[in-house]
């Protein structure tokens, strides 16, 4: 049994933790403070979370105040980095930056758990060992798996008897179920009291802990075979079937995770004990020394992709992870060509002070010192000023979706150097930096609609009756929005009886589609058009003010038999 704090204690922190988080998501809600700005809502919401669950998980009668005092200053650290992820948001109207909040809860998440693993080690006034770090790690892991998946069938539960309720007419509890200052808070005391359960019988999640261990202990054989095969059939090949796959290093890397993790899992650092025949540990203890390999295979494959395209978030994250995998590869090979068949003392060591590192590194992913985003982006942009790729072929968009805040600032200095060289870039950027959230009714007008509007050959062509219908229905849908987007308004006669057609092209940054709105009654009508746009042309606006618009009759002419149409469908 843990020696934890007092039930009515835990369950009072898990009811003002869901307070707290309840006023945030309610600030959200309502576009107030600290809602409206990231900066202080991922801030304030790092804290919120970390800092309670470190308590519960971790918190025992003797050593509160210790305990406290280690994880309030991390949990502080949290919060700091917290606010430059949420900068990294701004401005919020304009960007969508929402994988680095997701990044971010993911590295402060193994971060919490390797200092709370470190904070209960020492605490405990135990020699510190990795296999009571292993220990410790996979408690805690289990035991914050098992009371989300109790809070989860706990929330299932809720609604099943709000379902049941509802088909006898009382809508009462599900409509009591949208309401989240009622679910947040409950569903954090129904984490709380998962809490007391769990840390009440620890033995039970050693047995789970040992389960899995056993598990992993009879797949640790088959995994280093299959890579000891393809480290056999590799040279037969050659890398270049590797690479054509695309993502041969991601695989590599898998392969070298998995085997590592499998790894320590078996063995830990009890160096006396072999779980596995003298045949099947030599094996192993060969996979693990050619584990190198794999690194070298991964830095040639990822240096083979960053000479060619450059560095990108992705690129980024996959030096990291093959730079710390190889950290732990090429420790466990000094320690075998050391001390041989003894190396399993030299893995206590290399996994202990490894793990500060990747500590280390998960933190510092989400601070200016290690921003991916931000590297990324000096990257792109040094390849387009050293001749690597044009104005034209560059990739404007993916500063767009994946470099963020970065990615728009790069954009808004590299307009200035748009002007002369290519302006048609210009136009496509501005597209892409615009609220795309939705406008409001009272923001929406046909004056501002009409600015987005260029006629050809005149405006004066154009019945005002026409724009009006145009208007009304590009925003006929609340999410509806013209931001981020062009209106071509073409008058030509095309099909030949002396009256104009009127066609209305709707150009952004991934479309153009266009209808010709024919005039039924007194009704405007529009009717889809098929385009044909071969060279993915996202700036026709200079084509038209170079008047390059002409009728082409068709090459095949329509078959008719008696009420029957046939159209050739030639390309």
């Amino acid at each position: 049994m843990d020696h934890q704090l007092p039930k009515p204690l835990i369950i009072s922190i898990s009811l003002i933790q869901g307070i707290l988080l309840t006023l945030l998501y309610q600030s959200v809600e309502h576009k107030v403070w600290p809602g409206t700005e990231p900066l202080w809502l991922v801030s304030l919401a790092a804290f919120t979370i970390s800092f309670p669950l470190l308590i519960l998980l971790s918190v025992t009668k003797e050593n509160g105040f210790e305990t406290i005092k280690y994880l309030l200053p991390f949990t502080f650290l949290l919060s700091i980095l917290g606010a430059y992820v949420g900068y990294q948001q701004e401005p919020a109207a304009l960007i969508n930056n929402s994988s680095v909040v997701v990044i971010f809860c993911f590295t402060s998440l193994v971060a919490a758990f390797k200092v709370l693993m470190y904070v209960q080690q020492y605490l405990s006034d135990q020699k510190i060992s990795y296999s009571s770090l292993f220990k410790l790690s996979w408690r805690n892991f289990i035991i914050f798996g098992e009371c989300w998946l109790f809070v989860l069938i706990f929330w299932g539960i809720l609604h099943l008897g709000a379902g049941l309720f509802s088909v006898l007419e009382i809508e009462f509890f599900k409509e009591l179920l949208d309401k989240e200052w009622f679910i947040i808070p409950v569903l954090n005391l129904a984490f709380g009291f998962a809490i007391i359960v769990f840390r009440n019988i620890i033995y039970t999640v050693d047995n789970i802990s040992t389960i899995l261990q056993t598990l992993i202990k009879f797949l640790l054989p088959a995994l280093t075979v299959v890579s000891l095969g393809f480290l056999a059939t590799l040279p037969f090949t050659g890398l270049d079937t590797l690479w054509k796959t695309g993502t041969g290093s991601l695989l590599v890397m898998w392969l070298q995770a998995l085997t590592l993790f499998f790894v320590n899992a078996v063995y830990q650092d009890a160096s006396h004990e072999r779980p596995y025949h003298h045949i099947l540990h030599r094996l192993i203890f060969i996979g693990v020394a050619l584990l190198p390999i794999y690194s070298v295979i991964s830095a040639y494959g990822l240096w083979l992709r960053i000479d060619q395209y450059g560095l990108t978030v992705d690129r980024c994250w996959a030096i990291l992870v093959c730079f710390l995998l190889s950290c732990f590869s090429f420790g466990y090979l000094l320690g075998i060509v050391k001390k041989r068949d003894s190396w399993l003392e030299t893995l206590s060591k290399v996994n202990i002070s490894m793990g500060v590192v990747v500590l280390v590194f998960m933190l510092l992913v989400n601070s200016p010192l290690l921003n991916f985003q931000a590297i990324s982006a000096s990257s792109q942009l040094a390849r387009l000023h050293d001749g690597k790729v044009s104005y034209q072929a560059f990739d404007y968009a993916y500063f767009d979706y994946s470099l963020g805040r970065q990615g728009y600032l790069t954009l808004q200095t590299l307009k200035e150097e748009l002007k002369d060289i290519a302006p048609d870039k210009i136009a496509i950027i501005d597209r892409m930096y615009v609220n795309r959230k939705g406008l409001e009714k009272e923001e929406k007008s046909i004056d501002k609609f009409r600015q987005l509007i260029h006629f050809w050959p005149s405006e004066s062509d154009f019945p005002d009756d026409l724009i009006n219908s145009v208007y009304k229905n590009t925003t006929q849908y609340d999410w509806s929005t013209y931001n981020g987007k062009a209106y071509y308004f073409i008058a030509k006669d095309l099909n030949d009886d002396g009256e104009l057609n009127y066609v209305v092209i709707e150009e952004n940054n991934y479309s153009t589609s266009a209808q010709i709105w024919l005039l039924k009654g007194n009704t405007w009508t529009q009717n889809y058009m098929q385009v044909d746009n071969p060279n993915n042309n996202k700036f026709i606006e200079d084509l038209i003010l170079n008047n390059q618009i002409e009728v082409i009759q068709p090459t095949w002419k329509t078959l008719k038999i008696g009420d029957l149409t046939f159209k050739p469908q030639v390309d």
